[in-house]
């Protein structure tokens, strides 16, 4: 470790960076198949991990900081709760493999159809993880990658829900069919709503982009496109918050189906 602030091999340039705030750091940190560098705590704020880490059993650096070097190691961030790791990013599995565990009687999986936005797909995994969802789908193109503002946003989910990205939709489409799951596209202008709607056991949920919605080719790949109905005093949602209902609705409708 002595040797960590020299100029990083070539192959490991941009893939680690910094998460920071309590429970992404904790998540990090008992996820086994992330890779942690050292990690850098004020006093107060290592009170507050031990609680639910066993700091000594750490095996890479721990360093104590003031709020303000903490501050300055995450170029300004100053959210941070007095706490920040060092990671590479995780190394992201197949589809096969998230398939292959999910569950093989009810399943919810989200597509993320080219989101381009840290704090919206943070906050859809935090959703994911609170629902309990079997995995997400991003796209390689036009998407967000593992970052700090996702990771903190997420609050553990990275660390918690599987997730994958694929280059092709239609091939990714083509395989979830093809394991037993029923294809819905959310889009505000469909003419059926989800409390409408009556759910299979093995369900994709597809969310476009935050600026357009979902792509033509998206739209001709579903099964159905609903909607969630909302006062007409608003034109729409936020995207985050509309995974959020839609997890919820579509999870209760599963399970008690």
């Amino acid at each position: 470790m002595r040797n960590r602030f020299k100029k990083l091999p070539k192959k490991r340039q941009n893939s680690d960076y910094w998460i920071y705030g309590h429970h992404a750091v904790v998540g990090a940190i008992n996820n086994n198949n992330r890779i942690k560098y050292e990690i850098n705590f004020t006093i107060e704020a290592e009170k507050k991990l031990f609680q639910e880490v066993d700091i000594k059993e750490l095996k890479f650096a721990r360093r104590h900081r003031s709020r303000e070097e903490i501050e300055n190691l995450l170029g300004g961030i100053s959210n941070h709760q007095g706490i920040c790791l060092k990671v590479e990013k995780l190394k992201v599995p197949e589809l096969n493999e998230i398939l292959d565990n999910c569950n093989k009687e009810h399943s919810i999986i989200v597509l993320l159809d080219q989101l381009e936005d840290s704090q919206n797909v943070g906050a859809i995994f935090r959703s994911a993880l609170a629902f309990k969802l079997d995995g997400i789908i991003l796209t390689q193109d036009n998407s967000v990658s593992e970052n700090s503002f996702l990771t903190k946003a997420a609050s553990s989910g990275v660390d918690k829900v599987p997730f994958t990205k694929i280059k092709n939709i239609s091939s990714c489409i083509k395989k979830l069919k093809q394991s037993g799951y029923w294809i819905y596209g959310l889009e505000m202008n469909a003419g059926k709503s989800l409390k409408e709607t009556k759910f299979p056991k093995k369900v994709v949920i597809i969310l476009g982009s935050e600026n357009k919605g979902l792509r033509k080719i998206t739209t001709s790949l579903c099964d159905e496109i609903i909607k969630i109905d909302i006062s007409g005093e608003l034109e729409s949602l936020n995207v985050s918050n509309t995974a959020a209902i839609a997890f919820y609705d579509i999870s209760n409708s599963i399970l008690k189906s």
